[in-house]
């Protein structure tokens, strides 16, 4: 066994890491700490920002839906048939302080607007407003487009300019209402925020609310920010001032309208360089501290550490029996711990190993001895065309079938040994050598057969592992076939119509039927004839065809196995085709899952006489 050779102490080697390497570790750490913190700092910049544009949204959206269901409601009493307000109308108008002066248009077939009226408080800006027809045209044309718009007036303090429209913009008869709006909180709110900047603007990049004239040469980026999906977001961005801001918007939630915020980038982070400074202070502390516990902890650590090297190199060279003393409470003692378990664990797990591989190797003869137990798949009797298969769930199997022939009767034998493997295995043994001395004796049928071979397997297991059967005696010359069963499933016979065969052909022979063989010593089984024609089939299986599972669990059933088995009889080829068939149509279903019990199919034709000839 090869040593491992030391070369430079681990104890060195530590020192010269925890002197030498602290200094970049801690300053890739200053490194990473600041910018998380400056990344943490955006962030929270961010979030205010976006609360900022969020909060003044709202704000303004609750302002609109006031101000436009005020509006709609004296539209609402609007007389179409005078072309005038309702007194009504005039009512609400005059006892509503906030609408200083509205204006009503109708859009007409010929694709211009007919104002329909205009209503307005005695004072200086509501008349203003009303006589600045190229405003309302403007504030016509953005209701139009927008659906609705707000934007501030600077006719008084306070007062904001609103327009909607009502129906589609493309329908012939859609209207656009346009108000002076006293909406103080509102418009008093965007001076208000501190080191935020706030404005209003449409998403076609039109500046609606902007109190201190504070951004209108950089409306472009703040346009370009804008996701077209998106109601809110923030962004870093360079400004035409050459300067760094952090931006966030939100949308208004009514027409195309937008808040956008701004804060220096520069003045959001000034705490992160105090914080690099104070960092700088205390990792310098932090590496002299470090320098000092090192020198006086290598030597324990690196000591225990040692020992256990030398144990591992005993155990290497085949001394299982070594054992290290834990000296500590700590990691390495627990390592010690463990170390001490892994050696006994090995030593009990080569003990195991060499145990399995002797089981190994006698499981394998079993197998070898098992795959002697069976006949050629494929066998040939004059008329008598004969092809089986057999899949064991494990190593070794539980079915057992066979044939022979004596004299011009051929015997067919289908059984299957309580679950599978190599206990199952031997009781199939004791099965057919069973079936070999049946096979000299005279005047045999299958119930008497049946008996003898109950009372083997009883005496083989003693009723601890029991065994289905069915057994058929082929007449050739009188075109018979005597079977007896054994709480076996029933093979089907399909006998040949001149037609394609469906379901209700397909007869299970159950006639008779007894215990399992191995359930009590003594038991006579009887045994009845059916008549067997040119080509007419039987198919003889074992329940594990119908426990075949896909990989979901899901089995293959009695409806897909009858499926199958028709599809296979109709398509008029040999015994070994119709088998191979139905093992592909499993295959597919199994797709690669392993099978729960042991499988064997046998199917058995009386050809006709042309056919078998060739």
């Amino acid at each position: 066994m090869r040593t491992s050779k030391i070369g430079l102490s681990l104890r060195y080697k530590l020192l010269f890491l925890l002197t030498t390497l602290p200094v970049l570790s801690l300053a890739l750490y200053l490194f990473i700490a600041t910018d998380l913190f400056k990344q943490d700092k955006i962030a929270y910049v961010y979030d205010s920002s976006a609360t900022v544009s969020r909060s003044l949204a709202t704000q303004m959206r609750i302002e609109m839906q006031g101000a436009y269901a005020s509006l709609r409601t004296v539209v609402e009493y609007y007389d179409f048939a005078g072309k005038q307000f309702s007194p009504v109308a005039q009512d609400l108008f005059n006892k509503n302080p906030k609408i200083q002066a509205m204006a009503f248009f109708r859009h007409r077939a010929d694709g211009n607007y007919e104002a329909m009226g205009t209503l307005g408080k005695p004072s200086d800006p509501a008349k203003k407003f009303l006589a600045n027809e190229k405003s309302l045209v403007d504030l016509r044309s953005l209701a139009v487009q927008n659906t609705i718009w707000v934007g501030e007036n600077n006719l008084g303090h306070g007062l904001a300019e609103l327009s909607f429209r009502l129906g589609e913009k493309d329908a012939a008869d859609h209207m656009v209402v346009i108000a002076l709006y006293q909406a103080d909180d509102m418009m008093n709110a965007f001076g208000a925020q501190g080191s935020y900047t706030c404005i209003v603007m449409g998403r076609g990049g039109k500046v609606s609310i902007d109190p201190e004239d504070a951004m209108p040469a950089d409306v472009s980026v703040f346009q370009g920010l804008i996701k077209p999906k998106l109601s809110e977001s923030t962004a870093e961005s360079k400004l035409r001032d050459g300067r760094d801001y952090l931006i966030s918007y939100a949308a208004v939630g009514m027409g195309d309208l937008f808040v956008v915020s701004r804060v220096d980038r520069a003045k959001a982070l000034k705490a992160v360089d105090v914080l690099i400074a104070k960092s700088i202070l205390f990792f310098v502390a932090l590496i002299a501290f470090t320098v000092l516990i090192s020198v006086i902890a290598s030597g324990t650590l690196t000591s225990a550490l040692r020992e256990l090297f030398e144990a591992t190199q005993k155990i290497a060279n085949g001394d299982f029996n070594v054992r290290v003393e834990p000296r500590s409470r700590d990691e390495v003692g627990g390592l010690a711990e463990s170390f001490n378990v892994m050696a006994a664990e090995v030593s009990r797990l080569m003990s195991e190993t060499a145990e399995k591989a002797r089981l190994q190797s006698e499981l394998n003869t079993v197998k070898t001895v098992q795959e002697t137990l069976f006949p050629p798949s494929q066998a040939q009797f004059g008329p008598l065309r004969i092809t089986g298969h057999f899949e064991p769930a494990s190593e070794c199997g539980g079915d057992w079938w066979s044939y022979s022939k004596v004299g011009n009767k051929i015997h067919i034998w289908v059984g299957d040994a309580t679950g599978h493997g190599a206990p199952a295995a031997l009781i199939t043994s004791a099965a057919r050598s069973a079936a070999a001395v049946i096979d000299i004796l005279p005047e045999m049928n299958p119930g008497k057969a049946l008996s003898i071979m109950n009372r083997a397997v009883y005496e083989t297991s003693k009723g601890k592992i029991m065994m289905t059967f069915f057994i058929a005696t082929i007449d050739i010359d009188r075109g018979t076939m005597t079977y007896a069963c054994a709480s076996h499933d029933p093979p089907y016979m399909l006998r040949r119509t001149g037609r394609p065969l469906i379901k209700k052909d397909i007869v299970p022979l159950n006639d008779v039927n007894g215990p399992r063989l191995g359930d009590r010593s003594e038991f006579q089984y009887k045994d009845v004839e059916v008549s067997f024609t040119e080509g007419d089939m039987v198919f003889f299986y074992t329940d594990g065809l119908l426990d075949i599972q896909d990989p979901a669990g899901k089995k293959w059933g009695e409806r897909e196995f009858y499926k199958s088995l028709l599809a296979s009889a109709n398509n008029g080829h040999d015994t070994e085709s119709k088998i191979s068939e139905i093992r592909d149509v499993i295959d597919g279903f199994r797709s690669g899952s392993s099978l729960i019990d042991d499988v064997t199919m046998v199917m058995v034709e009386f050809e006709a006489t042309a056919r078998a000839a060739a």
